[in-house]
């Protein structure tokens, strides 16, 4: 389908340029013979129209690609912490449903996000995006102390301390 329509609405663009084209020789001609000027200016009033409704589909179409809605899934997955459901994408994103599908379904294979039974609903998680518990730790005994707190030393058998993520 997105073949058709693209193609479509390049052949209506070609079209309101040839129109376009048509219209500017008979303004030409309307200065030598008025007659012609109301054909031009109706052929350039549909022509314009013609480049226009063209230009704005291949917009359109440009704007639901799965690599253009991948990136714009990745933003609304950072903005809810890292997962977003189908639902919530194609309401926050105003697009058609098999787009957004295809364009979860190419981050999936990418590897950036994977698909997770949260209850009843499907959740896709990006684990990147997630957020990260910080934790200050001793690697020797394990002791764990509060990441405000500024201490390098663990309190209990000298260590050197570590941040790590978790």
């Amino acid at each position: 389908m997105r073949l058709k329509s693209r193609t479509s609405a390049l052949v209506v663009l070609g079209v309101g340029a040839v129109v376009l084209a048509a219209a500017l020789a008979l303004l030409c001609a309307a200065t030598v013979d008025p007659e012609w000027l109301l054909l031009a200016i109706l052929l350039l009033a549909a022509g314009v129209a013609l480049v226009v409704w063209g230009s704005l589909s291949l917009r359109r179409l440009a704007h639901e690609t799965p690599e253009n809605l991948s990136d714009r899934i990745t933003v609304l997955a950072r903005a809810h912490e890292g997962e977003v459901t189908l639902s919530q994408a194609v309401a926050e994103l105003t697009m058609p449903d098999e787009a957004v599908v295809q364009a979860l379904n190419l981050l999936e294979r990418r590897g950036r996000a994977y698909r997770e039974r949260q209850g009843d609903r499907e959740v896709y998680v990006f684990p990147e995006l997630q957020p990260q518990k910080v934790a200050r730790r001793c690697p020797y005994c394990g002791t764990e102390l509060p990441v405000k707190q500024a201490v390098y030393r663990c309190p209990n058998c000298g260590g050197d301390l570590r941040l790590s993520k978790e």
